[in-house]
């Protein structure tokens, strides 16, 4: 299988991390993508067989036996089947339901996180700052609701709703400071509790490639 990625990416880590909680690594290729800064307003240009593998140009991308997946919620669905046996993933019941309303809101908090990224990398002149306000203030209200609606259903597994909250927290600690801990201090509590498991560890978020 190949899957296109890029070390910035919460999207792709939290695929990454995936892959290495289910121990399939050896299965793929990893084709390292390159993104200038003017990716988040602007279309820019991409490897031929990248633009193949997806119309959308976001990653990450996968392409597997007879089936190519073009986001990281159907990428992980697609593994936690094929190759998980629904471990990481209930397959139907309330605890599929309980899951996905929790990776609902982390991924949420990873669209704002992205969405403010791609604001930030905007001249000052285009800039807005209300916006950026407006997604911080999204992540915000979503950390505090994790914490106070989902971590307590939160087992010992490491499952695709904590992989998807872990990221999430990861994500905003990496690239905009540790503020979001004031708002959701259990949550916080519990990410540094498994901020050390060795497919987080292998999979820290470093700054794209550039063009």
């Amino acid at each position: 299988m190949r899957l296109y990625v890029t070390p910035a990416s919460p999207w792709v880590r939290r695929v990454r991390v995936t892959i290495l909680e289910l121990g399939i690594e050896n299965r793929f290729e990893f084709v390292q993508t390159k993104w200038p800064h003017s990716w988040g307003t602007q279309t820019v240009a991409v490897a031929p067989d990248f633009a193949a593998a997806t119309p959308v140009l976001r990653i990450p991308a996968l392409i597997a036996d007879g089936v190519t997946l073009t986001d990281s919620h159907s990428i992980c669905d697609y593994l936690n089947a094929e190759f998980g046996d629904y471990r990481l993933l209930a397959r139907e019941g309330t605890a599929r339901w309980q899951a996905l309303a929790a990776m609902a809101i982390a991924g949420a908090i990873i669209e704002a996180q992205i969405m403010q990224r791609a604001e930030l990398l905007r001249s000052d002149e285009e800039r807005s700052n209300d916006f950026i306000a407006k997604m911080r203030d999204r992540s915000f209200r979503c950390f505090a609701d994790l914490e106070k609606h989902h971590l307590p259903r939160f087992g010992a597994a490491f499952e695709l709703a904590q992989i998807t909250t872990a990221v999430a927290c990861s994500y905003d600690d990496w690239r905009y400071g540790r503020d979001w801990r004031s708002s959701a201090p259990k949550l916080a509590a519990w990410y540094d509790s498994v901020a050390d498991r060795p497919s987080l560890k292998a999979t820290q978020p470093a700054e794209t490639p550039q063009h």
